[in-house]
């Protein structure tokens, strides 16, 4: 059976990824060596499965119409951070203050994190390809405006890599319950 490299996460909002789209143009800027994820990529990852049997779709699908019972919530976006620390900044992303909690549980909701890791709310922005510059990435990350969303619905999404960068396709999405109302799991179009 083929197999396809599969995430399920929370989408983004325009106005969280016009100002992340700010941000990295901001810390482009630094000269730092890193590779910048396209704004129109950015989402709250939740689950990473990896290469995936597609014949596992049918068991997704039952696995986010659990999950999406769950009542919608807000999240704020705040800060700018890295991993594994600002001395080392491998990753680069925005942090997650209220509504961390609930994406934790919505994260747990989907399964055991991959390698064992414990879940941490964020939005990736950036990951480092060389240490070029990265005091002046630091000087340049400043902060993050808190902005406000709400997470209604969860997306199994397809990931392909090309040498642009990845390609993520919607496979399957569930919307979170809201004031009573039962969920619902909408299939998309296969990615061509």
């Amino acid at each position: 059976m083929p197999t396809a490299r599969l995430f399920i996460a929370a989408p983004v909002s325009d106005e969280v990824r016009a100002a992340a789209a700010r941000l990295i143009s901001r810390l482009r800027a630094s000269g730092a060596d890193y590779k910048w994820v396209d704004p129109a990529n950015l989402h709250l990852t939740l689950r990473f499965l990896g290469a995936t049997s597609l014949d596992r779709l049918g068991e997704l699908e039952t696995l986010l119409r659990r999950a999406a019972r769950r009542p919608a919530f807000e999240v704020v976006y705040e800060g700018v951070g890295a991993f594994p620390s600002w001395d080392d900044p491998k990753v680069v992303w925005v942090g997650v203050g209220q509504g961390a909690a609930d994406l934790a549980a919505l994260a747990a909701a989907l399964g055991p994190a991959e390698e064992g890791r414990p879940f941490s709310a964020h939005l990736t922005i950036g990951r480092m390809r060389g240490r070029r510059d990265v005091a002046r990435l630091k000087a340049a990350a400043g902060g993050f405006a808190p902005l406000r969303q709400v997470v209604d619905r969860i997306i199994l999404f397809e990931s392909r890599l090309t040498p642009q960068g990845s390609i993520y396709a919607a496979r399957q999405e569930a919307m979170l319950a809201t004031r009573g109302v039962s969920t619902h799991l909408k299939m998309l179009p296969k990615p061509s």
